[in-house]
């Protein structure tokens, strides 16, 4: 019969933390920093591969499991991306959620990325050319049409609202920056294609980061100390 797991939860669940970090002091007399936990470990880099994620904050679902073992994270970034787009164990959905396909496809070699244009490629480069997080709209917006970074900003949002009246003032405006710049007409095409349906739907890389390193600091204390964490979710 399997045994019950106690699932780790919450947006910030630092008391689960406590008492299996408590339990590896008391066991092992170790006291581990989990502030300088490094982020290149290759013991929790390879759990998230194999997809052994039960019981990891936000990573522990079995299609997030699958969804692991077919993208093989090979860094803290590509942990990122898989948080933006999936959501937190199923709990929040992404309106990005359905580029998870597309991004899982391009990630495992399966699908082309379409490199737009070189200045694009820096900016889209971490999430296989897609359109992930709100900071690369307002980079894309930066670079390529010029605008300075509180215009950027501003310009993100009336994409977000995507009114009628504006964007009707706003779409010319964007091509003749960017053509201006050098750009020919068909590359800005693109680059309007690629920002445009996410503009108000991909989410805050900082916040992404801060519930990915959550995840991973689980991950390494499972990774590491696997009696003290399966202590924990079975109790």
């Amino acid at each position: 019969m399997r045994r019950k797991t106690n699932q780790i939860q919450g947006p910030y669940p630092l008391s689960a933390m406590r008492e299996i970090l408590d339990s590896i002091e008391e066991n092992r007399n170790v006291r581990v920093d989990m502030g300088r936990v490094p982020l290149d470990d290759k013991k929790t880099l390879a759990l998230f591969k194999k997809g052994d994620t039960e019981g990891v904050f936000g990573f522990g679902s079995p299609d997030m499991q699958n969804f692991l073992k077919q993208v093989k994270p090979e860094s803290f970034d590509d942990l990122m991306a898989l948080c933006a787009l999936y959501g937190l164990e199923g709990k929040f959905r992404p309106a990005t959620f359905e580029m998870l396909d597309e991004y899982i496809a391009r990630r495992a070699r399966k699908k082309k990325i379409d490199n737009i244009h070189p200045d694009v490629k820096p900016i889209v480069s971490r999430t296989c050319g897609l359109v992930v997080y709100q900071e690369q709209v307002t980079e894309i917006l930066c670079e390529i049409a010029g605008y300075t970074p509180e215009k950027a900003e501003i310009v993100r949002h009336m994409l977000a609202k995507k009114n009628p009246e504006k964007m009707a003032k706003l779409e010319p405006e964007f091509f003749c920056r960017c053509i201006t710049r050098g750009y020919d007409k068909k590359t800005v095409s693109k680059i309007w294609d690629l920002i445009l349906p996410y503009a108000g739907k991909a989410g805050r890389r900082t916040l992404v980061s801060v519930y990915t390193f959550v995840a991973y600091q689980f991950a390494y204390l499972k990774a590491h100390y696997k009696n003290e964490f399966e202590l924990y979710l079975h109790r």
